[in-house]
């Protein structure tokens, strides 16, 4: 009897133990969670919606990916592609406008060129400019938010070329760094990026809302294709640089932003030249070298 209450005991022990070891866990987790979700965030931005947590991000691109990839294809499998017509002129002119929107909203509380390449800290007071500032990075992440839905229309649409590799990493990417932009940063010289993205997505989606009405547009637009590509790289490549300035030791820009955004800029920039050299051909014919897998190639004669 004995050793049975001793075993019994030290069963007890054991699941004790164990009630401990999970205690200090879920309290460790508790504290990491505290410290960086609402710890590091900027405090301005703890009444905005959709920002606090980040399983608001987590379950959008959750509702994407299903969306996207396994019930749009499964209901679309026997059926015609939507003819959204109406949907794309409405969506397109949306971008258009906000695009011009999150420009003036930047510009008019102070926003430079100087931007580019001076090492401007977000500023945390709650002035005018830089409440300013922080709905301009709020903006950009409503609109990143909206820019998921070009895929879910693809999809509607039965375009499966166009939803690459690239088109979703991109969008998932840009949504998710414009979430934390917002919730940690609001501004600084890095705001650069919406500037120069917003003017570029302004000729991008008028180019778009074009294309959807091809019969009154007076000249042809293929010719444009290849331009709004070759705009979007060095929009990318003005980012790259934007960043590489911001990474001087000088600079006290936050390093996690920097760290998180630099990486995904090179690999973005390398998958578009590759994009630009496989779509058209014209430069790497004028070359003599075509572009395979491995890169680029001599030609045989």
């Amino acid at each position: 009897v004995r050793v049975c209450e001793e075993g019994t005991g030290v069963a007890r022990m054991d699941s004790n133990g164990t009630e401990t070891v999970g205690e200090t866990l879920q309290q460790q987790f508790g504290h990491w969670y505290t410290f960086l979700v609402e710890d590091l965030s900027d405090k301005r931005a703890a009444h905005l919606p959709f920002l606090h947590s980040p399983l608001w991000p987590l379950s959008v691109l959750s509702l994407y990916f299903l969306l996207v990839f396994y019930w749009i294809p499964n209901y679309m499998r026997d059926r015609k592609p939507y003819d959204l017509r109406k949907l794309l002129l409405a969506y397109n002119v949306f971008q258009v406008v906000v695009c011009y929107f999150l420009i003036r909203q930047l510009v008019r509380h102070g926003w430079t060129f100087r931007y580019l390449y001076t090492c401007e800290l977000a500023d945390y007071s709650n002035s005018k400019n830089a409440i300013g500032f922080l709905h301009a990075a709020y903006l950009n992440y409503c609109v990143k938010t909206a820019e998921l839905v070009e895929t879910v229309l693809f999809a509607l649409r039965k375009k499966r070329s166009q939803i690459s590799f690239l088109h979703v990493y991109h969008h998932v990417f840009t949504y998710l760094l414009a979430w934390i932009f917002a919730k940690y940063v609001g501004g600084s010289m890095l705001t650069y990026t919406i500037i120069v993205n917003s003017l570029v997505h302004m000729c991008m989606y008028s180019y778009y809302l074009l294309a959807v009405i091809p019969s009154y547009v007076p000249f042809s637009l293929g010719r444009l294709k290849r331009y709004i590509t070759a705009l979007q790289i060095i929009q990318l490549v003005s980012i790259l640089v934007n960043i590489l300035f911001a990474m001087r030791t000088s600079c006290a820009i936050p390093r996690t932003h920097i760290l998180l955004y630099a990486p995904y800029m090179v690999v973005l920039i390398s998958m578009f030249i590759n994009f630009y050299l496989k779509t058209y051909s014209g430069i790497t014919s004028a070359l003599n070298v075509c572009y395979t897998g491995g890169g680029l190639q001599k030609k045989v004669q």
